[in-house]
């Protein structure tokens, strides 16, 4: 199915944010949503990351609209990165007041910094009803209050991944409440290049699966 991009910009803390929403074209609204957060804008990651292109793509093909944005310049608050965890909690009240969104079928997704933005966020992150997480950093996700989410989330890393060590996360994911789910993607490692689209479907049927059920 193909996806009809539209450029937004929203305001957070009287800073310009600038996304893009993608929506399945055709489909049928009102359209289940996903927020889509990219790897670190420090080291080039920005909303058109391919792993996150890729996500919103088979996102698209599923008949789920998808929000990406570009992360404001990380600012450090009591020494954690509190700006981008307010990025991802107001793209996602963006997404819960567009008419074109069932606000009940909504997620969040992150690829490495974006999901460590969504760890940090999550207690904030009430509309979702889904939480992905593509090679997120391991203390991200521990020093979290994910363990103790009722919500459904998925883990999934590289299996050569060198930054993300897929035991240690494959632990910290054991030790969680239930509809906690990991896997690896044999082959890949952190940057993920060939395996966008392997990617972009595990996250897009995990969403399938929590927010069309």
């Amino acid at each position: 199915m193909p996806i009809s991009n539209t450029a937004v910009s929203f305001e957070v803390d009287g800073d310009q944010v600038d996304g893009v929403i993608g929506q399945p074209s055709p489909g049928e609204v009102p359209y289940p949503a996903v927020v889509v957060c990219h790897p670190h804008p420090l080291f080039g990651g920005d909303m058109n990351s391919s792993v996150v292109v890729a996500i919103c793509r088979a996102l698209a093909e599923r008949e789920i609209a998808s929000l990406r944005f570009n992360f404001r310049q990380p600012r450090e608050v009591d020494g954690l990165n509190d700006s981008s965890a307010r990025d991802v909690a107001v793209g996602l009240q963006l997404l819960d007041g567009w008419e074109m969104v069932n606000s009940v079928r909504m997620g969040v997704a992150g690829y490495s910094f974006g999901g460590a933005a969504i760890a940090r966020a999550s207690t904030d992150l009430v509309p979702a009803r889904a939480l992905a997480f593509v090679s997120p950093p391991v203390a991200a996700v521990e020093n979290s209050t994910l363990g103790n989410d009722a919500r459904p989330r998925y883990f999934v890393v590289g299996g050569r991944d060198k930054l993300v060590d897929p035991e240690a996360l494959s632990e910290v994911v054991a030790g969680m409440k239930s509809q906690a789910t990991f896997e690896t993607l044999d082959g890949a490692d952190h940057m993920l290049v060939g395996y966008e689209g392997a990617i972009g479907d595990r996250v897009a049927d995990f969403m399938v699966g929590v927010l069309l059920a």
